[in-house]
């Protein structure tokens, strides 16, 4: 090899190593999901909540880490709904994202945001015939046991219908202690 391009070599090499330095730097940098919860004091969402209608229909939701710092598993169950779903941050889009599935085999995208202090999921799910349903649900911290969820209309623009189309109202459910071999084999 010439000298000339030995150094050329080299400098694109170290153009490299310093371009991935300062990648890996940055990505080491950003936020997670658990600094965003943190910082827009949505970390009380975290848990087990559960509710009942004045009729008596029982439903219930779970928040909790799937992976550390990264990924919240979200499970909703009542009204005949089942339903799984993840959410993350995305940083190179800086948003908090959910998809999610559901038994009837509908699956949906949203995004989640801060706002005046109650935690904002717009959501989309795709209709049977290639229409669009969009709802919107804000939820907001009563106290330290209690949350509700108005769930709103949504246009095609992500701007929530004024007034609720309806409620839901959920109490925090206390975490039972995980089972261990020793006191299931105890019975």
């Amino acid at each position: 090899m010439n000298k000339r391009r030995t150094t050329g070599l080299k400098k694109l090499l170290l153009a490299i190593a310093a371009g991935l330095f300062i990648w890996t730097s940055a990505a080491s940098a950003q936020d997670t999901l658990a600094d965003l919860l943190q910082q827009t004091g949505c970390n009380w969402i975290i848990g087990k909540w559960v509710g009942e209608t004045s009729d008596g229909q029982k439903y219930e939701i779970e928040y909790k880490w799937a992976l550390k710092d990264h990924v919240v598993s979200v499970h909703f169950k009542g009204f005949n709904i089942e339903y799984h779903g993840i959410i993350f941050y995305k940083a190179d889009a800086e948003e908090v994202v959910q998809i999610g599935v559901d038994n009837n085999g509908g699956n949906g995208k949203g995004t989640w945001v801060a706002e005046n202090g109650k935690a904002v999921w717009r959501n989309e799910v795709p209709g049977e015939y290639g229409e669009v349903n969009r709802m919107g649900f804000v939820y907001t911290k009563i106290d330290a046991q209690t949350m509700k969820a108005d769930v709103h209309g949504m246009d095609e623009y992500g701007e929530l219908s004024e007034e609720p189309v309806g409620t839901l109202e959920y109490k925090r459910q206390k975490t039972q202690p995980k089972k261990t071999a020793a006191t299931t084999t105890q019975q």
